[in-house]
């Protein structure tokens, strides 16, 4: 099976956020993964959209892919406990903002918080990836 060059880019996402600090391994590609709460720390890294922005010649487009890095956290203060995460989830983004030349770039554009109830909650830390394909394929 053959997969789009934004698939492509998330499982790279994913993989990168495999060895963010204290999360061991549990990163996800659909928040819809059952967890207990013994298992978060854990991230889920979701596609938000797609933007196809410049048509740099007749053969190649480039898009902005929106993606959510969702740190979803058990405990208080919720703010504390997340923020190491998010400093290791970031820095792990940005050791390689091309993902291993997969990408133009990659770059931050905000965080939200979500509190999903009195000890869950989740920080939505949003970042942009532009890339280029083909205009005649979505894979490369």
């Amino acid at each position: 099976m053959t997969l789009s060059k934004s698939e492509t880019i998330l499982a790279a996402i994913q993989a990168a956020l495999g060895a963010t600090d204290g999360v061991a391994g549990r990163v996800f590609r659909d928040r819809w993964e059952a967890l207990a709460r013994n298992e978060m720390p854990a991230i889920v890294v979701e596609p938000q959209s797609e933007d196809d922005d410049i048509l740099t010649t007749t053969e190649t487009l480039t898009t902005t892919l929106r993606v959510n890095v969702d740190i979803l956290i058990s405990g208080h203060p919720l703010s504390t406990l997340a923020d190491p995460v998010r400093v290791s989830a970031h820095s792990l983004l940005m050791a390689d903002a091309t993902l291993r030349g997969l990408v133009i770039s990659c770059y931050p554009t905000g965080r939200v918080w979500d509190a999903v109830s009195g000890e869950i909650g989740v920080l939505r830390c949003s970042y942009a990836v532009r890339y280029r394909t083909s205009l005649a394929s979505l894979t490369s």
